[in-house]
This record gives structure tokens, sequence and C-alpha cells, in this order.
């Protein structure tokens, strides 16, 4: 810096200037600052992406410390700083603790399962909802900003959700913390990016409280410096001319305060290679457990061909039998089912176009599974007093439908409904419900688990699981829990160890406020209704996610997953967050004009599909404004389209929406 101009005064300082300057550690380069007093350590080079043991990035990750200015990512720079922990924004810096805000769900087959207490999260939560409605007030300049900034507001608001009603383990828990505040971090920054990135003559004032980013590039650092957002330049000594004015030469900072011990997953890298718009993306992953975000490479949903069949008796027999061979550590685990491989799978426009000649799930020349039917037929209503009432066109559509034999038909993400009323016994009906309710929390967390396979769930599975009894009086009780914790392990080791399982839950389970030590059958009709309810959302999702591969787009499923979640009233795909309140059941709802918003949510989902009908993709929207007649045909096609489509993809009946039954 032999020619630069070094003096302290700084009231005529540009951005051509040094407010700051500093050498690198090894003396190459040097960075200097028009607008900030101090200069940080850059993470530049090849880096890696690895999760910290604080759920972060450690000094690679925007959040916190400045990055490489990249395209894309330009607005991280406008991230906000941390704040003190007096500030009503500290919770988005706030980290949970096991023993002081996690509680465990009561009388649950997974002891290692619970939800943050709401005391806990009510301040992020209310950041949460905060920022939603900002983002959906804002004009937006573009359709691609417009894009970018409502995919941010979607992961933030998915992740407030799952924080609120999913119950996970603790580290998910911890994990959701993190995407929650990640996203808002994020949104706050586009918007101030945005704002500040409007045309001024003359400079703003710097806001020291935004984190910055580092650049080569003296138009970005023109316009970050006009803009009031800290800029550091990176150049060679020489590039420093005489002309140039610097207040003071400092010693580079190196972060204090950032995480950098491995995280539980050992230290896996997520991402390896050149700072930049890849490595961004890979610290901006989201996903609904802790396994989503901490494995590498990121999984895919969509599988070649389509979903598993179910397996058959035989060989559920011999899954159970040789279970205790197989690696019990979920970070050993191996998927059942491929990924699929770019451009396979059915898309509009381009796959068969006629139903006969669909890419099927299963082959034609296997043998029929007789133990998924039992010689029942799924498509009848069933008539009992503990099942919801059915809804007319749903009942009316599946008796109407023409039947084939079909082979290989796919398992149950849910358990059959059916199953719980066919019963013989009032004894095993009581059974079926209790265990249920018990295993519910960790089912609907195994339903998160991308590439837990669950359509090849054999029916003798369930039947064997929600009886809870071997049924062999001559085995001990050792012998008759080894079996079982085989049976969960069949599962539930996708993602829980042993150690896990609570065989025998003395608690009661809970059930939407309701503690049940026995069964009380005044609830078994609404009991019902939900299986039914989580049911028809899980199989729409996976049949969405078959029919519909999102590969082109960063987050395609939180789109997907906000999409199908405006079918329903509560907005959520893998649960029911509450029971509806009158006049607030969706698609159950009498009146066909309460209907109506959930019907045109559901034509945009099915418009999506491969051969849909010009009926719906090519339809007006149904509105309240329809008359009843007209909203009834409308919603008689759409049921017709669905559950066709899900029988000629699955080979079996699909578990259908029902009346919520009033107590």
């Amino acid at each position: 810096m032999a020619n630069a101009k070094i003096t302290g005064e700084f009231s005529t300082i540009t951005w051509r200037d040094a407010l700051s300057v500093a050498y690198t550690h090894d003396r190459m380069w040097v960075i200097s600052s028009p607008n900030m007093r101090f200069v940080p350590a850059p993470a530049v080079g090849i880096v890696d992406v690895v999760l910290r043991a604080d759920y972060r990035y450690g000094t690679v990750d925007p959040i916190q410390w400045p990055q490489i200015y990249s395209p894309g990512y330009e607005y991280l720079a406008a991230i906000p700083r941390r704040v003190p922990p007096t500030h009503r924004l500290s919770p988005l810096w706030w980290t949970p603790l096991e023993e002081a805000d996690f509680e465990r769900v009561e009388g649950c087959s997974l002891r290692c399962l619970g939800l943050l207490r709401q005391d806990s999260i009510r301040a992020l939560c209310e950041l949460v909802d905060e920022m939603s409605t900002l983002v959906a007030a804002v004009d937006v300049p573009s359709a691609r900003v417009d894009q970018h900034l409502a995919w941010l507001e979607t992961a933030m608001r998915h992740a407030g959700e799952r924080l609120r009603t999913f119950p996970c383990t603790f580290r998910d828990a911890a994990m959701q913390v993190r995407e929650a505040q990640r996203y808002w971090l994020m949104c706050r920054a586009f918007l101030d990016y945005q704002t500040r990135m409007r045309r001024s003559d003359r400079p703003k004032p710097v806001n020291i409280g935004l984190m910055g980013a580092f650049t080569t590039d003296p138009a970005v650092v023109q316009e970050l410096y006009t803009a009031g957002i800290p800029v550091w330049w990176i150049r060679q000594d020489a590039s420093m001319l005489q002309e140039i004015v610097v207040v003071a030469i400092e010693e580079i900072q190196e972060p204090e305060e950032v995480c950098m011990r491995v995280g539980p997953d050992h230290g896996e890298v997520l991402y390896r290679g050149l700072v930049g718009t890849a490595h961004l993306a890979a610290t901006a992953r989201g996903g609904h457990t802790y396994l989503d975000i901490s494995r590498a490479p990121l999984l895919t949903v969509e599988l070649l061909g389509g979903y598993a069949p179910a397996l058959s008796h035989r060989e559920y027999q011999s899954a159970i039998e040789t279970l205790d061979e197989q690696p019990r550590h979920s970070e050993r685990r191996t998927p059942i089912a491929r990924s699929r491989q770019p451009g396979a799978g059915p898309s509009r426009g381009s796959g068969p176009s006629s139903l006969g000649s669909r890419v099927h799930p299963y082959s034609r020349s296997a043998k029929t599974d007789k133990s998924h039917g039992r010689g029942i037929d799924k498509f009848a209503d069933i008539v009992h007093p503990w099942m919801p009432p059915a809804l007319t066109i749903w009942r009316d559509v599946m008796q109407s439908v023409a039947q084939v034999p079909r082979t290989n038909p796919w398992g149950y993400w849910i358990p059959d409904p059916g199953m719980f009323v066919r019963t013989q016994t009032e004894d095993r009906a009581t059974r079926y419900f209790m265990t249920w309710l018990r295993v519910r929390p960790g089912w609907l967390y195994m339903l998160r688990v991308r590439d837990a396979a669950l359509s090849r769930i054999s029916p003798q599975w369930w039947r064997d699981f929600l009886y809870g009894d071997t049924g062999r009086s001559d085995q001990d009780q050792e012998t008759r829990n080894a079996i079982r914790a085989r049976q969960f392990m069949h599962v539930f080791g996708k993602a829980f160890q042993r150690e896990d399982l609570d065989l025998n839950p003395t608690a009661a389970p809970t059930w939407h406020g309701h503690k049940l030590s026995t069964l009380d059958k005044a609830l078994c009709p609404q009991i019902i209704w939900e299986i039914c309810e989580l049911g028809f959302r899980i199989e729409l999702l996976a049949l969405d996610r078959l029919l519909v591969p999102l590969r082109q787009r960063t987050h395609s499923e939180e789109y997907r997953e906000d999409l199908i979640g405006r079918v329903f009233p509560d907005g959520s795909v893998y649960g029911v967050t509450a029971l509806p309140a009158e006049g607030h059941e969706g698609l159950s709802a009498q009146l066909p004009q309460r209907r109506a918003p959930y019907l045109e949510a559901f034509r945009v989902v099915l418009a999506r599909w491969p051969r849909c009908p010009p009926s719906i993709h090519a339809s007006i929207p149904i509105t309240t404004a329809l008359s009843a007649e007209t909203i009834i045909a409308r919603e008689r096609t759409l049921v017709e389209f669905y559950v066709e489509t899900f029988y000629d993809e699955s080979g079996r009946a699909p578990i259908v929406p029902r009346m919520f039954p009033r107590p």
C-alpha cells in the first residue's frame, strides 16, 4: 500500500477509498471497505458446507458471516446482524435447550418424540406470522422476484408450522427453529435489499446492522456503497492507486462467536467447491427432518417407474425374521426405492395418449396379492356406527369405478380405515384404536422421511402391529416383546434406533386434547374421520409426486406441499393440526359454496396431471359466485378424475374424505 494516501479524515471518502483496509493472512490480497471500520476474514476459494453443532454452517453461513456477493443471492448482503437479547428480534438467534424447552409426547411408542413448549417458541412464531403478513402485502417489481420471495416466505411459514404442530426429536425441533430463523432473515434481507437498491442521486447512510458482502467487482462496490450496505473490496495491492484515501489500516478480523464444532452427523460434507452461488444454495437447504437436511446428496422423492408395491405376506414374514441381521443405525440405512432418472415418469405433453398405455408402478405379469384385499370390495361404502358418513359424490363415484383385476397394488401409507370396523371382536377393535393412538405421532413423523418407502408396508403388518400381540399363548413376555420390537423396527428402523422404542408406555396417549387411558367409543367416529383425512392427504401428495416430478426449481417440494395444503382448511399435508370448526370443514362442508375454495385448490392440483381433461385444466375457476348445481357438477368431474387416476396408478381403491361427525 505504498502508493496509498493514508489519512485520519474520512469526510470526503468515496466508494473508491478505504475507511478501513487490511491484508489477507497470505499477504497476497488487500481488502478495503469504503463504509465499514473493520475488515472480516473472507471465505474464499474451496469451502466445505458442513452442519455444525449449533445447526448452522459456521463461517460459510451467510446468516452468520459476510460472504462473496453472488448471482441469485445478492440480497444476502442485507442479512440483519445479531441483536442484543433485549431486542424484539432476538428470537431470531435463540437456541432451544432440550431440558428447558422440549416436552415429550406422553403415551407415545417412541419416547424420543416431542414438541418445543409453546411458551418457548411463541415469540419466534409471532415474528414468522408478522413476516408472512408483510410479504403478502409487498408489491414486487417482477415475476422472478415475486417467485423467489414467495419461496422464502413459504419455506419460513412451513418451518413455523412444523414447530407448532409436528412431534419430532429434539434434534429435528432445533433444526426447524434454525429453518424458521434462517428464512425469516432471508425474507427481511430480500425486502431491505430491494428497497435500498432503488436508484438514488446520493449515497444512503451505511446501515452497520446489515451483514454486508465481499466482492472483486468495482461496480458492485459502487452499488452497495450507494445503497448504504456494508461492502468489502478484495483486490491486489497494486490496484490501490495514489489517489485512494485510506483512513485506517486494520488487522483482519476472525469470527469469534461462530460455532465450528462438528454436528451430530459427524461432519458429513453437504457441498465442497468454490464459494459463491452453489455454496450459498447448500446452506439454504430445507426439510422436514434433520436427516433431510444433514445428508448429501439431496434425496429425490420421485421413484423409477412408480412406488414399490406392498410386500406379500411371505415377504413380510421374511423381512421380520431377518431384521436383526440388518444395520440398525439410521445413518447406515439403504432406501428400498431407487431414484428416478432425469426424464423418467409421466409429464404433460410427453406421455402416452391413452390410459391403457400409461406407465404402471407394478409388473402386470406378477401374481395378484390376495392378502391385500382379502376378498373385500374396498370401493364399496362401509356402514358402521363408527364410520363417518360418506360424502355423496365420493361414494357414488367410488361405486361406479369399473374394476379390473390388478396386480401388486400399493400398500397403505395410512392404515385402511375399514380395518378398524371390520374386526370380529370388540377387543381387537379396541387394540387397533389404542395402538394407533400410541403410534400416531411416530407414524406421522415417518411419513415425512422421504426414503422410508412406506408404500411397501404390508396390510398384514398393519393387522399384526395394531393388534399389539403375537397371538401365541406359548410364548413368554420376553419373546413377545422381541417380536414386537422387530415389527416396530421393520418400519421405524429407517429413522430410529431400538432404544428409542417404548413397547409398553404407561402414560395415556393424547388425541386432539383428549387424554385416553381407555378407548372412548364416542370419539371413535372422529378418530376414523382423521384416519380417512390423513389417508386422502398423503395419497394425494404421493400421486402428485409420481405424476408431476419437479426437478427444475429449487425447493420444488415446498411449492408442491403449499399447493396441496390449500385443499385443506388447516393448510397441512402431513397431519390434521386441528379438528374442523363448524362451517370450516373444507371438502366435506355441507354447503357447496363453502366447499368452493377447496374444490378450486383441488382443481389446480389436478390440472397439472397428465391426461387431465379440458373440463378441469381449461375450465374457469370454481368460486362461490357459481350456482350450487354448477359447483356440484364440477366437483363430480374432479372426483371422477382423481379416483380413476389413483386406481389406474396404484391398483387399489383410494382412501377418500368423509363427513366430519359432530358429537
